[in-house]
């Protein structure tokens, strides 16, 4: 899929269960205002892309995924899964460990979201995201990073002159 596209809009069922090979995508829902919220990123091979929040297949999707950069998937039609996952419970079994990794790192995200500092939630973005500062845009990070890009800009600056920032 080429940068910009989307593989599910809010509202929109998905059909397939993708899989990144190579590339990059974020998730985003829409705020209040109708502004969007960066709620995640996938940018590792073999990393599924689609909205695990939702826990059940063929429902409408809570967010909007959207590609990044030009990206490789491979990708599943949910009805064959389901019709596997009827068939083979090792695909129930690893299914449900795909959600639990899924709501594990959303929680983590929430915790670090509440009670880490604008610096150390920048700081564990870098070590958490490694290569994205560059190939995301810095309004995406500081939405994902619950801050505003001036902020974000401010911090990474204040960081660069201290000499604690490589990136």
């Amino acid at each position: 899929m080429k940068k910009g596209e989307f593989i599910v809009r809010i509202g929109e069922v998905l059909n397939e269960i993708y899989f990144l090979e190579n590339g990059i995508t974020r998730g985003y829902l829409l705020d209040v205002n109708g502004k969007d919220v960066t709620d995640c990123f996938s940018f590792c091979c073999g990393a599924p892309v689609m909205p695990f929040c939702q826990m059940e297949l063929n429902i409408p999707s809570p967010l909007t995924l959207e590609v990044l950069e030009n990206s490789v998937f491979f990708y599943i039609p949910i009805s064959a899964v389901s019709e596997l996952q009827e068939k083979y419970q090792e695909v129930s079994i690893l299914y449900n460990r795909l959600l639990i990794q899924a709501l594990n790192e959303h929680w983590r995200l929430k915790q670090i979201l509440n009670s880490y500092t604008a610096v150390q939630r920048y700081q564990w973005f870098l070590e958490t995201y490694p290569g994205l500062i560059g190939k995301v845009s810095s309004m995406h990070i500081a939405s994902f990073l619950g801050m505003t890009p001036v902020t974000l800009s401010r911090l990474r600056r204040t960081l660069r002159e201290n000499g604690r920032q490589n990136n």
